[in-house]
Parts: structure tokens; C-alpha cells; sequence
């Protein structure tokens, strides 16, 4: 009896240690993330690529109770496209593997629900999100100011909690359109660049909370 209560409360100390090394998933949280964001976008007459950078910035997460909790965060955002070759064109040579990149000071609210494991917490994710333009680099046609100066969007994806460290991948689209404006005056082949089409990508974040 006494070997069998010695083990049990040996059981409840490993288990209650666990639970606090685990980065108390039912307390109020905060730490830093950083992540690879790859995207593109939709141009019509051009054969757009997706182009790898990255984000970076930090956040909060709140528990809310049974199971869900809300994440938001502020970042650097970093997204881009890479024109390939335009068709029907006296533009191809032109265009041919240009790299478009904007930088986003970024506000993303992550809405997470997942259960409490013990050892680890897997959730499902939606992230709106909203930004503004920062900072602009290109190597073709466009400039800063064709691009709007506010971007929203979603995210969807999922993730776990393992300990202090939070890993997800999310699939991210912005709405509306970009341009300031219809860029086919000074693009000929470009035509409703600016009906619409927006960034959308993939991304993945690696989080640790202090």
C-alpha cells in the first residue's frame, strides 16, 4: 500500500511537472514566431511563380475555454511573386523571371481550437488578418505606389503545441485587389491586374513562447 501511494503521488508530480513544462496551455501566453512564407499571385497573359521569403514578429495567446483560444500577433510580412514568361508579347523578354517583393507591417488574429493533451495540443487555425505597406522592391515594371497601401486577408490551417514551442502551416489569401490602379496603361500585356487579383500562398511559422 505505501510503495502504491508513493508511486501515485510520483505519478501526479511527473504528470503536474509535464503540465507546467508544457508551456501552461490554459494560461495567458507570449512569445516570438518566425516563418517562411511562399506566394504569388494571379496575372492574366503571364505565367506568375511562387516566390519563398519570409515573416517574422511577435504574439499573445489567450485560452478562451473548452478547447479554443485566440493568437494575435504583430509581424513583418514579406510577400511577392515571380513574373515568368508573358505570352503573346513583345514584353517576354522583359518579364521573363522578374521578382516582385512588398514588406507588411501585419496585424494577424488567429482563432485556434484544439484539445489539451497533455504532452502536446494539436488545433485548427483561421487567421484574418490585416497590413500595411512598408516597403516595396521590384525588378520589372511595377513601383511602391502601384501597390495599395492596406492589404486584409485569411488564413486557414492547423498546428500543435508542444511544450514552449508552437509550430503551424496555413494556407493565406488576401482579398481585393492590389494595384492602385488598372497597370495595363503601363503594361500592355497586363490586362485586370487590378480586377481582384491579390497575393495567396502558403505559409509556415515556428513559435516559441518566453
Amino acid at each position: 500500500m505505501k510503495r502504491a501511494a508513493t508511486l501515485l503521488v510520483a505519478l501526479a508530480a511527473l504528470l503536474a511537472g509535464t503540465q507546467a513544462f508544457a508551456g501552461g496551455y490554459g494560461e495567458n501566453r507570449w512569445g516570438i514566431l518566425v516563418g517562411a512564407t511562399s506566394s504569388t499571385t494571379d496575372i492574366k497573359n503571364i505565367d506568375t511563380k511562387n516566390i519563398s521569403l519570409y515573416h517574422a514578429g511577435v504574439m499573445a495567446q489567450f485560452p478562451l475555454g473548452l478547447g479554443f483560444s485566440v493568437q494575435p500577433a504583430i509581424t513583418y510580412q514579406v510577400k511577392g511573386m515571380n513574373l515568368g514568361q508573358v505570352g503573346q508579347s513583345t514584353m517576354t523578354d522583359i518579364t521573363k523571371s522578374m521578382e516582385t517583393k512588398v514588406g507588411y507591417a501585419e496585424i494577424p488574429v488567429q482563432f485556434q481550437w484544439g484539445p489539451d493533451l497533455l504532452l502536446f495540443r494539436p488545433y485548427l487555425l483561421a487567421e484574418p488578418f490585416v497590413g500595411y505597406r512598408m516597403n516595396f522592391s521590384s525588378e520589372d515594371n511595377f513601383t511602391g505606389d502601384s501597390f495599395k497601401k492596406i492589404e486584409y486577408g485569411l488564413g486557414l490551417g492547423a498546428g500543435i503545441d508542444v511544450w514552449g514551442l508552437q509550430v503551424s502551416g496555413k494556407w493565406f489569401w488576401n482579398f481585393g485587389g492590389f494595384s492602385q490602379s488598372d497597370l495595363s496603361t503601363t503594361v500592355d500585356t497586363i490586362k485586370g491586374i487590378g480586377s481582384g487579383n491579390n497575393f495567396h500562398g502558403f505559409a509556415v511559422t515556428v513559435a516559441l513562447f518566453i
